[in-house]
């Protein structure tokens, strides 16, 4: 069955919050960083509302992760470390990486 709105709101509102008091953040804290109040932050952690993209990207940036950890939730330690390494690679080579890992584990889009 497919996950409702609300559904979503309340996971994305959870990990707001687990990230906010994993940096020892308040409410207010994180409402001066992403420059939202507090009062929204606390209905966003509830799962009451949602978000725009852009309060998705002002909150990110003020915990400082990802939209994509925001929205799905941590990636495996191994993903950090692929991303890590294909950043010190020219452009150029990045694509025959990409092609080799599509072809090894036959990724399909």
């Amino acid at each position: 069955m497919p996950r409702t709105l609300k559904d979503i709101n309340i996971e994305v509102g959870a990990r707001i919050k687990e990230k906010r008091l994993a940096q020892k953040l308040t409410r207010e804290d994180l409402a001066r960083l992403s420059g939202y109040t507090a009062n929204f932050i606390q209905e966003v952690e509830r799962g009451r509302s949602g978000l725009s993209s852009e309060s998705i990207r002002a909150l990110s940036m003020a915990l400082k992760v990802s939209a994509d950890t925001l929205l799905f939730g941590e990636a495996p330690e191994e993903f950090a470390h692929i991303s890590q390494c294909l950043k010190a690679v020219p452009p150029h080579k990045r694509k025959h990486i990409l092609k080799i890992i599509d072809e090894a584990i036959q990724c399909t889009q």
